[in-house]
């Protein structure tokens, strides 16, 4: 089963870990880390290394603690970590910071999966609240992310019209529902925990093409649950009609 896999797999990067001088903690994170429960078929590997200081490039640079099993593709992404495919088709993404860069570095809670001090258990705790937009904000922000994506719309930029309608806009009404299951991607799981808006998405995401009809949706969506600045509405339902 993918799911022991996966926790076996997490659990020999930490006992690899753990030979090598300068690593402090190995930190797993989302589905891999404190919710297990989520774990499926389709999960991959999420985790953070902590190291001493001065040690960061190396454990970027060089992925012999990573080799538990052969990895068939690496990728390094960003500045702190890479993307990886072993040859069994686990995925993972990982990130390695050294101790000072963790009090600026935002994350959510995760599992220790091993450390060389008890101190740093903190880390698997990080002091950062993430709370629920303001609903109000949020379909403020829709609302302009419409009016601008129907004006780049009706110029022909189509691929710049859907970003800002069929995504920025769908992604500011999901925060305006509150709580959502991952503070950094507002879409993920929403169809599970909140599946009163399927039906918005099935309006609202119509593709390529066809941004001004989910606009109208969104518009209307919006307007059922906020009050609309007669103006700005004025201006998109020109848009709409063009």
């Amino acid at each position: 089963m993918r799911r022991n896999a996966l926790l076996e797999r997490m659990d020999a990067i930490g006992r690899s870990v753990a030979t090598h001088e300068g690593t402090l903690l190995l930190l797993a994170l989302g589905s891999i880390g404190l919710e297990t429960d989520r774990l499926d078929d389709y999960s991959d590997l999420d985790f953070f290394l902590i190291v001493e200081d001065g040690q960061k490039a190396r454990f970027i640079d060089e992925l012999d603690w990573l080799e538990v099993e052969p990895i068939a593709y690496r990728f390094q992404n960003t500045k702190d970590g890479h993307k990886i495919m072993y040859e069994d088709g686990i995925y993972g993404e990982f990130a390695v910071f050294e101790l000072h860069e963790m009090a600026s570095i935002a994350y959510t809670p995760g599992r220790i999966i091993w450390q060389r001090d008890e101190a740093l258990e903190a880390f698997a705790t990080p002091n950062i609240i993430t709370q629920a937009a303001d609903a109000s904000y949020c379909y403020e922000e829709a609302l302009t992310n419409l009016y601008v994506g129907l004006l780049r719309e009706r110029r022909g930029e189509r691929l710049a019209g859907f970003e800002l309608i069929q995504v920025a806009a769908v992604t500011n009404v999901l925060k305006a529902h509150g709580e959502m299951s991952d503070p950094f991607n507002p879409t993920r799981r929403v169809e599970v925990r909140h599946p009163d808006v399927i039906g918005f998405l099935e309006q609202g995401v119509l593709g390529y093409g066809r941004s001004v009809e989910a606009a109208a949706a969104i518009l209307a969506y919006i307007e059922a649950r906020h009050s609309v600045n007669p103006m700005l509405k004025k201006k998109i339902e020109r848009l709409l009609r063009a």
